[in-house]
């Protein structure tokens, strides 16, 4: 007799339980694709990416040795060093070019701003070899919080992780199209250069740096912009829940104080970010005005050629591009650490004992008495005041660059006294 197939579903539960275990993860399997890049282009160490969550092993795994660890440990950060080493002798060399100059005209300002690019490179190399021992903390911290408050959302961070990578890969074919063409254009308006072994190595070698130089540009921001979301995810969450717990007459149905601990350890986790960033808020706020500024006056007071006039526009969309995604992540977890404040002035005082309004006095303290988010080193927190601030401070150096741009009479003028004084 010919066998009789049975079709047989699909457990659900069998579904529920693989996404469960996909979930459970963690943050650090969930970004694992952008962590990689990192790691391979010298900007992440000291970061086990394939460890687990909660010491979780799995049936095929081995425990890693201490010294394989260490080894490990010991290559990555030699392989940070030596990219800091070429970013910085990078920016030294570019230094260089400062002797030769008499006076402030365009080629001097454009050397700035070169300089000024590389300095900012450098100095994200240098951020991560000294914060990225925090980031094993950063994701058990996020890992054991997620837990203890109840959400979870490591699809979306895994989906903008798969998401930066591919931008990188655009980001790479843009940047070196763009060198590309400006060889193209130095050749052209000038001897062609030799085609020697030398010759080839010292293209080799520009092209290593400048791999370096627009990699560091990139995934530092765009990893920067990722710890921001999954902060933002959680803080939100936690609002969420808080507000869950009132009522639509103002009665507070919950545990204050259990609230209140589980927001002093977000902002622990956000502390600990902001360990890991707050040299690379500090750098970028501190290069972008310059680089406008110096940008803003190379246009304005000089003649240029096509392709210069091209770059110059180049560089000033690159930073307008850089502040603008590191204020706006670094505002909006400002604003959602803060935003349970509007759920606390909802609450009916008169339905809460006097240990309850201690507890919410308490919490209002801890959530106004200093603004909470990401820090430039220390001396000033990213909030929508610093935001206003800068964007002031862009506009009137902007207002003060133009003013002092000389009309085409006086540059006139200027050129009759020249030839009246010039025997």
């Amino acid at each position: 007799m010919p066998n009789i197939v049975v079709p047989v579903a699909e457990d659900k539960g069998l579904r529920r339980l693989d996404w469960m275990e996909e979930e459970d993860q963690g943050l650090r399997q969930a970004i694992r694709p952008l962590l990689w890049v990192l790691k391979s282009t010298g900007l992440l160490y000291g970061v086990n990416i394939q460890q687990k969550p909660g010491g979780y092993q799995g049936e095929n795994d081995e425990q890693p040795t201490t010294s394989g660890k260490e080894r490990k440990c010991s290559f990555w950060l030699f392989y940070d060093i030596v990219v800091f080493l070429i970013l910085l002798g990078n920016f030294v060399n570019s230094l260089t070019t400062f002797k030769s100059a008499t006076s402030f005209d365009g080629n001097v300002c454009n050397e700035i701003i070169t300089a000024t690019w590389f300095l900012q490179a450098a100095c994200y190399a240098l951020n991560n070899i000294i914060g990225c021992r925090n980031w094993n903390l950063f994701f058990e911290k996020w890992d054991e919080l997620s837990k203890s408050i109840g959400f979870r959302h490591i699809k979306t961070p895994r989906k903008i992780s798969i998401a930066t990578c591919i931008l990188y890969c655009f980001w790479l074919v843009a940047s070196f199209g763009f060198m590309g063409i400006g060889m193209y254009f130095i050749t052209n308006s000038g001897p062609s250069p030799p085609d020697d072994a030398v010759s080839i190595i010292v293209r080799i070698v520009q092209l290593t740096i400048y791999f370096y130089f627009v990699s560091a540009w990139f995934l530092l921001t765009a990893i920067f912009v990722v710890a921001c979301y999954v902060i933002y995810i959680a803080f939100r969450h936690f609002k969420k829940k808080f507000t869950g717990a009132i009522s639509g007459d103002g009665k507070f149905h919950g545990d204050m104080e259990r609230y209140r601990l589980q927001h002093v350890k977000l902002v622990e986790l956000l502390r600990i970010a902001d360990d890991i960033f707050s040299m690379y808020v500090l750098v970028t706020i501190a290069t972008i005005i310059p680089l406008i500024i110096f940008t803003l006056y190379f246009v304005l007071f000089e003649t240029v050629d096509t392709f210069s006039y091209a770059a110059t526009w180049w560089s000033v969309g690159l930073s307008v591009i850089q502040i603008v995604f590191v204020f706006m992540a670094g505002g909006v977890v400002n604003h959602e650490a803060h935003a349970v404040l509007t759920s606390i002035y909802s609450i009916d005082l008169r339905c809460l004992t006097a240990q309850e309004s201690l507890q919410m006095t308490t919490f209002l303290t801890q959530l106004s008495s200093a603004p909470i988010g990401f820090t430039a080193f220390g001396l000033f927190t990213v909030d929508k005041p610093t935001i206003i601030t800068f964007a002031g401070s862009i506009v009137t150096y902007a207002v003060v660059v133009v003013q002092f741009k000389p009309s085409e009479t006086t540059l006139d003028q200027i050129q009759q006294v020249i030839n009246c004084t010039t025997p």
